[in-house]
C-alpha cells in the first residue's frame, strides 16, 4: 500500500474521531466558559450560537449508527494495515540479519581455511572460538542447526569450513529455507564422523 494512501486513511480516521470526542470537548469548553465570556478572544471570533450549533451537529453525527459502523470499519482497516506493515518490517529486519550471518559464516570459513593449512586443528582457531560461538548462537536464534562441540574433535577443520561456506552462501543469497535444509543435511555427517 502506498504511503500517500496510508496517510489519507489515517487523516480520514483522525477526522472521524472529532465527533466521538466532541461531547467531552463540549463539556470542557462549557466548564471553562471560553465562548460565553463576552470580552474573550474566542467569543469575538466565534459567537456562542455558532459554537453551540457546530458542537451539537458533531455530537449528533457521532451518535449516528452508520457513523459508528464506519468508524469501527475504518479502525479495523487501519489496524490491519499497521499490523501488515509491522510484519513486513520484521521480515525485512530478519532477512537483513540472516544475510549478515551468512557473511559472517563465509568470513569464518575463509579464516579457518587459511589457518588449517598452517598449523594443527583445533589449536589454530583458539582465538576464533568466540566468533564461532557467536555465529552459532545467532544461527540458533533463527532455528538453524549448528554443530556441537564434537566439531573440535574432528581430525581437521574441513567439516566446519564447508559447513560455514555452504550455509553462509545460501544465507547471503537470501535462500533461507535452502540454508536451513543445507544446515540440517550436515548433522548426519557430524554424528557419523570419526572423532580424533
Amino acid at each position: 500500500m502506498s504511503n500517500r494512501l496510508k496517510q489519507f486513511l489515517f487523516g480520514i480516521w483522525g477526522l472521524l474521531l472529532i465527533p466521538l470526542v466532541m461531547p467531552i470537548l463540549e463539556k470542557g469548553l462549557k466548564a471553562a466558559n471560553i465562548f460565553t465570556d463576552p470580552s474573550g478572544v474566542a467569543a469575538t471570533v466565534f459567537s456562542n450560537a455558532v459554537v453551540t450549533t457546530v458542537t451539537d451537529n458533531l455530537v449528533a453525527l457521532g451518535q449516528q449508527r452508520w457513523f459508528k459502523f464506519a468508524m469501527v470499519f475504518l479502525t479495523g482497516v487501519l489496524v490491519g494495515i499497521s499490523l501488515e506493515w509491522l510484519n513486513r518490517k520484521s521480515d525485512e529486519r530478519k532477512a537483513s540479519e540472516l544475510r549478515s550471518l551468512g557473511t559472517k559464516f563465509r568470513s569464518l570459513s575463509d579464516s579457518i581455511k587459511t589457518r588449517n593449512a598452517s598449523s594443527e586443528w583445533p589449536d589454530n582457531v583458539r582465538d576464533l572460538k568466540p566468533a564461532i560461538l557467536s555465529a552459532f548462537n545467532s544461527a540458533r536464534k533463527f532455528d538453524l542447526w549448528v554443530p556441537n562441540e564434537h566439531v573440535y574433535q574432528l581430525p581437521d577443520a574441513t567439516f566446519l569450513c564447508e559447513y560455514f561456506r555452504s550455509v553462509g552462501k545460501l544465507l547471503e543469497d537470501g535462500q533461507f529455507d535452502k540454508a536451513n535444509s543445507e544446515a540440517l543435511s550436515w548433522q548426519p555427517f557430524l554424528d557419523n564422523a570419526t572423532l580424533s
